[in-house]
């Protein structure tokens, strides 16, 4: 989220809490609701895009099933779209 009175943007975990869990919002740390699991192949990106890539865009707006995409049409890395501006 862009906070325009910090002129800066804050990842947000929209995960929520649960037992067990207490997810908080700061404007100047960024305490995640779950750990990254890399044992899993989770990865945490340090970089915030401002907007999609038009190709993950495309993606979204031409198909509707969110399995098939994600097994199919999503990015496998973010490093391959790095060179966006």
């Amino acid at each position: 989220m862009y906070l325009k009175e910090l002129t800066s943007w804050v990842r947000l975990d929209a995960r929520g809490n649960k037992e067990e869990i207490d997810s908080q919002f700061y404007t100047d740390k960024e305490p995640l609701a779950f750990h990254v699991q890399e044992e899993c192949g989770e990865k945490e990106y340090s970089i915030i895009y401002p907007r999609p890539h038009p190709k993950t865009l495309a993606v979204l707006e031409n198909h509707t099933n969110a399995i098939e995409m994600y097994k199919h049409y999503l990015p496998e890395s973010l490093s391959l779209i790095l060179s966006f501006k």
